[in-house]
């Protein structure tokens, strides 16, 4: 019998050891949803993103809230900033980078003289958590580090980056970090996809506060390009409520509420734009 040449070989094992990644991952995230943050307790929740997440927070608020019988005990601070992936909010003290993200987030939210925290309790003062809806792109090039599924070089590299962004913000205050991976985004694929190759060598050193967050890049390939605005990168509506809904599953954990998200489907919030533009108008930043 005619033996399979090496290369046969070699790509099956790494093939096994790619699904078993995956499956190793969905275990994770199963054990990690077993708990819910949304244990009646008042707290901060900190969105650490880019522009993807201009939105969908406003929406989770009113899932949040909703959850609470419509009382404000989980309150959602949205520190997002447009263009800035993990590579930004992991950047050297100092840098521009640094201070447009890491340095605007502290001044906006954190401590006695934060610029808007409102009425939230202080994140820097405990019980507040992260939830990153993050990217690796601009690590090793401007697609991202992990060139294939098989890529355990680039996996390691973006790992790295998002440890030293969780412990970052671990120094912050910060109990817990959820970190999920950028939307599907046909024109920087696979490497985009492969994102979660990383967060799952990152889970995989088992460092206790850093969590999964929900595998949204699964989630909006499923409903591409239904679930985006014509230029097929962004969410529209539809796109947008979809990643505030599994957000708010993986916070509520084994408590999680179906008719809160029947009603978040049911919401008509208008032109979303409007959102946005509340939003960037609430959070200026200087650049």
């Amino acid at each position: 019998m005619k033996q399979k040449p090496d290369h046969f070989v070699r790509k099956s094992i790494q093939t096994i050891l790619f699904v078993c990644a995956l499956i190793f991952m969905k275990i994770i995230a199963v054990q990690a949803a077993l708990a819910s943050e949304l244990n009646g307790q008042e707290k901060s929740i900190v969105v650490v993103g880019y522009s993807t997440s201009y939105v969908w927070p406003s929406m989770l608020q009113d899932m949040l809230d909703d959850h609470a019988g419509g009382v404000r005990k989980y309150h959602v601070l949205n520190a997002v900033i447009g263009g800035a992936p993990v590579a930004h909010w992991s950047a050297e003290y100092g840098s521009k980078e640094y201070k447009r993200t890491m340095d605007a987030m502290t001044r906006d939210f954190f401590g006695p003289e934060a610029r808007i925290l409102g009425d939230a309790p202080d994140p820097a003062k405990g019980g507040a958590i992260v939830i990153a809806q993050q990217s690796l792109q601009f690590i090793g090039d401007l697609r991202g580090p992990v060139k294939t599924e098989y890529d355990m070089v680039g996996a390691e590299m973006g790992a790295d980056a998002m440890e030293k962004m969780s412990f970052r913000l671990r120094g912050l205050g910060i109990e817990r970090v959820y970190i999920a991976m950028h939307i599907y985004k046909e024109p920087v694929e696979p490497e985009v996809g492969n994102e979660r190759i990383s967060l799952n060598r990152l889970l995989s050193r088992g460092i206790e506060f850093i969590l999964p967050g929900p595998d949204m890049w699964s989630v909006s390939k499923a409903c591409f390009p239904d679930c985006f605005i014509d230029d097929k990168l962004h969410p529209n509506d539809l796109g947008y409520k979809l990643m505030a809904e599994h957000w708010y599953r993986t916070l509520a954990g084994d408590q999680v509420n179906e008719d809160v998200i029947n009603r978040l489907h049911n919401r008509d919030y208008g032109d979303w734009r409007k959102i946005m533009e509340k939003y960037l108008e609430w959070r200026r930043t200087e650049e």
